[in-house]
Formats: C-alpha cells, sequence, structure tokens
C-alpha cells in the first residue's frame, strides 16, 4: 500500500541543473515543484547589465555539440532568443606564447607546421599512435597528456584550458572525467588518433559538429524562462531545513520561507544544490555519504570585467580572446573578448572583456581588493593587448566556491556516493559535480536523471498527459 503524497518529486535547488531536470520531469506529466533559497532562479548563472555592459556572472557560453542540447532549447522556446557568435568557425583561437599572442592550430597538420612546437615537441605528437594503453585503473590529466603527446603538449594546450575553462589543475584532475572524450578514444582504440582516424573513415557520429551561443539578454534568460514555465512549479526564498526519509519512495521536505515554515511530501526527492549544502542536508540521514560529499574541493576564481573605448585597444580583438600557460607567469587566466563573440554586449563603440583571477593555480587571488585585481588584470593587457586608456567600467564577481574539482580518483568517489545512495530510495543528487560542471552536461545529465525517475514510476502506463511549453505565454521572459 502507497502513502499519499504531495508531489511525485520534489527539486532542492533552483539553478541550470535542478530547473532543466524539473522542466524535462514536467514536460512528462509529473507533479513537481523545486524549491530555491535565493530569491531568483540560476544559482551562479546570473547576467549583470551597467551602463550598457551585458556582464557574465559564471557560464559565459555555452558550448555544445549534442544534438539533445539543441531540441531541448528548442522544446522551452528559447530557440529564437539564441545569440550566435559573431566570429566565423575558423576564427583564431590565441594562447599566450614568449609574452605574445599566438594562434593556436586547430588541425593535425597545422600543429606539425606551427612555431608553437618544438622539433622534439612535433616528433612527440608524432609519435602517438605508437604508445600503448595504459594498465593503470587512474591518470591524472597531466599523466594521460604527457604518456600521450608529451610534456610541451601538456603545457602549451591542454594546461591552459584546463586552468582556463574549469579554473583546474592538470596535475590533480582526474583525466577519465575532465577530459573524457580524449581518454574514451584511447580506451576504445587503443590511441587518440586512430579513434580519430576511425571516426572519419566509419563516418561515426556521435555528436554533431560543435559551435557555441549564449542568448540575446544573456545566460541568465535560460533558468529565468524555465523558472517562469508554470508545471515547473518554481519557488523562490524556499530555504531546505530539513530532509525526512518517511519510508520507501516517500520523503518529507521542510523548508523556511517568507510566510513561514512549509513542508511537502514527494515520493522522489533531487538535491541540486553544491556538494557542501548537500552534505548539510543528508548529515542526518547519513554521516559517511555528507563526508563524502563535504571533501569535494571547489576553486576559488573573480571574474573581472572591464569596459574600454574602441579606441582604447590597439589589438583587433579578433578572436574570442585568449588563454595562457602557467609558465608564462601572468595573473590571469584567461582574457574573453565577450564584444567579439556576441553584439548587444557593449555600447556601441565600446567593448567588454572578461578577465579570470584565481581557480586551483592561484587560489589565494579571489581575496584581493577591488582595485588591486583590477590592477593585476591591467597589468597582463595592456602590453599584450595594446591598451591606452583606463576603462571607463569595471566589474568584479568573486565566488569563493566556484566550480568543483574532479580531483583524485573521482570514479571511486562517485561509486561510493552512489552505493550509499542504495539505502534511500527516491533520493538523487543532480549537480555539476556529477557528469560536468558546463550547461551543455548539465542538460544531458538532467535528461538521463529524469528519464530514469519517469521509468521508475512507470508513467508510460499511467494516463498523465505529457505538457507542452507554449512559447508564446512566455514572451516578456526574454
Amino acid at each position: 500500500m502507497t502513502t499519499a503524497t504531495d508531489l511525485d518529486v520534489l527539486i532542492i535547488g533552483g539553478g541550470i541543473s535542478g530547473l532543466t531536470t524539473g522542466c524535462y520531469l514536467a514536460q512528462a506529466g509529473l507533479n513537481i515543484q523545486v524549491w530555491e533559497q535565493a530569491d531568483r532562479p540560476g544559482g551562479k548563472i546570473a547576467t549583470h547589465n551597467q551602463n550598457g555592459f551585458l556582464m557574465e556572472q559564471a557560464a559565459s557560453i555555452i558550448m555544445n555539440f549534442r544534438p539533445e542540447v539543441d531540441q531541448f532549447i528548442h522544446q522551452t522556446g528559447m530557440e529564437q532568443y539564441r545569440a550566435e557568435r559573431l566570429l566565423h568557425p575558423q576564427s583564431k583561437r590565441y594562447i599566450m606564447h614568449k609574452g605574445q599572442l599566438q594562434a593556436l592550430p586547430m588541425t593535425i597538420s597545422g600543429l606539425l607546421f606551427s612555431s608553437l612546437w618544438s622539433t622534439s615537441g612535433k616528433l612527440r605528437l608524432l609519435a602517438e599512435p605508437f604508445i600503448g594503453r595504459t594498465s593503470s585503473r587512474f591518470e591524472t590529466v597531466s599523466e594521460f597528456i604527457v604518456r600521450r603527446l608529451g610534456k610541451e603538449f601538456l603545457e602549451k594546450a591542454i594546461e591552459p584550458f584546463i586552468a582556463g575553462t574549469l579554473a583546474a589543475n592538470p596535475d590533480t584532475a582526474s583525466a577519465s572525467h575532465v577530459i573524457p572524450r580524449l581518454t574514451a578514444l584511447e580506451k576504445q582504440y587503443g590511441s587518440i588518433s586512430a579513434g580519430i582516424i576511425a571516426h572519419k573513415i566509419l563516418g561515426k557520429r556521435t555528436a554533431r559538429n560543435p559551435e557555441s551561443f549564449s542568448f540575446k539578454k544573456g545566460m541568465a534568460s535560460l533558468p529565468e524562462r524555465l523558472a517562469r514555465l508554470p508545471a515547473v512549479g518554481f519557488r523562490s526564498s524556499h530555504r531546505v531545513k530539513e530532509v525526512l526519509h518517511k519510508s520507501e519512495n516517500n520523503w518529507q521536505v521542510t523548508a523556511e520561507t517568507p510566510k513561514g515554515e512549509h513542508s511537502l511530501t514527494a515520493r522522489h526527492v533531487i538535491i541540486s544544490t553544491p556538494s557542501y549544502h548537500a552534505a548539510h542536508l543528508l548529515k542526518p540521514l547519513q554521516n559517511e555519504l555528507s563526508q563524502l560529499l563535504k571533501a569535494i574541493n571547489y576553486a576559488p576564481l573573480s571574474v573581472v570585467h572591464l569596459g574600454f573605448e574602441q579606441t582604447a585597444v590597439s589589438h583587433p580583438l579578433d578572436s574570442s580572446g585568449f588563454l595562457v600557460p602557467r609558465q608564462a607567469g601572468m595573473n590571469i587566466n584567461g582574457n574573453l573578448w565577450m564584444s567579439s563573440v556576441f553584439a548587444g554586449r557593449a555600447p556601441e563603440k565600446q567593448l567588454l572583456l572578461s578577465s579570470y583571477l584565481g581557480g586551483a593555480r592561484n587560489p589565494e587571488a579571489v581575496n584581493l581588493s577591488t582595485a588591486n585585481s583590477i590592477d593585476r588584470v591591467l597589468a597582463d593587457l595592456n602590453t599584450i593587448l595594446g591598451i591606452k586608456q583606463a576603462p571607463v567600467m569595471a566589474r568584479i564577481d568573486r565566488h569563493q566556491k566556484a566550480l568543483p574539482q574532479y580531483n583524485g580518483n573521482y570514479s571511486q568517489r562517485l561509486s561510493a556516493i552512489k552505493q550509499h545512495l542504495q539505502a534511500f530510495p527516491g533520493l538523487h543528487l543532480q549537480a555539476n559535480y556529477i557528469g560536468g560542471v558546463s550547461v551543455r552536461d548539465r542538460i544531458c545529465t538532467a535528461r538521463r536523471l529524469a528519464h530514469s525517475i519517469i521509468h521508475s514510476l512507470d508513467l508510460l502506463s499511467q494516463q498523465k498527459q505529457p505538457v507542452s511549453f507554449n512559447p508564446q505565454l512566455l514572451e516578456t521572459v526574454v
């Protein structure tokens, strides 16, 4: 005999992970709610408009090669609000090298003829197909790349990418979780080169051609729209204080709200908060699971946005920006030229440059004062880009815990977490410390979890009607 419940699913956390999962569940006709402790949706994703400069607090771009992401954007009505890149897909991608910007080759032939690599470095790249598989069950990114492609490729290409986009350290990051596409090629084909060639010969298309995009009014448009979908049941200012396991597939969750305490029961509970928040909520249920979650490290990061007059910058800014290898000895990890990437990011005849300070490479940088942060960024940009005037706008977004770090034997940690969850039917974890930190990854993992829950509730044999999201109902969202 089943116990009556208020909801099919209650989701704790209204960031992109929770809202996307909620959207998939609501589309299937489930009765759900999403509780968020802040007064707005989106979590760290937020867009700020200051004097006509449109700045992203966290994620700036959706890098996508997955068809399910395209489908999701279309289903939610966000397709018409996409902001496409101004740059050509084959535009330059810069990296700091010997004190100046140099275009990073994006093809094998380009790599072999580029002055970025020494002769020994090029020979090492050519040797990759002859390197055997490892017997190790765990490798860091550095160990994997050095073994397959050499130290030079690690320092000049992979390390800047890991530090600049994930705020991570390749010396401690798990290769299978941080660069899964490369490790999968070795696992299946014996080498990265063989895998790439096999895919071309066989015409294997596991994903469509990669592209990057945002939204005309910024990344916050996506979570804001999802939160407005009536069937998603978004509730702001709901700070969860207790999660009780009443019986199998029967949970009671209590939150503090502006109107007092509020409790609901649900068959399934999804915790879509950072791991340290999930650890706090789950400690009364099981201390071992709480400790596993609490031990996940997060890298601190500051995003420094600077606005300039066009005449103040000598460089043509003909790219999306540049990344910085650690041996370059600079303050910043990378710099995005947002006004070159998307229209509407800066007022007419002005530019927006967003730089990243800190991360695992220099965690203390997040504590710098506003003046010191700006000074350090300008010290790097002045000579590189030929800046001749002071910025006309400045803003800093600080994140003491910006991105989870997939360090150590992360597969072992996730397996232990999964094992502990088996003791609590109907309890799920869905956040960026599981399955990838990008918006693309969050949409794909949300889809998988939602389908698993739908299957467990056997909706296909019930008479619930899927929900159709009519874009016309939400024209004011974006």
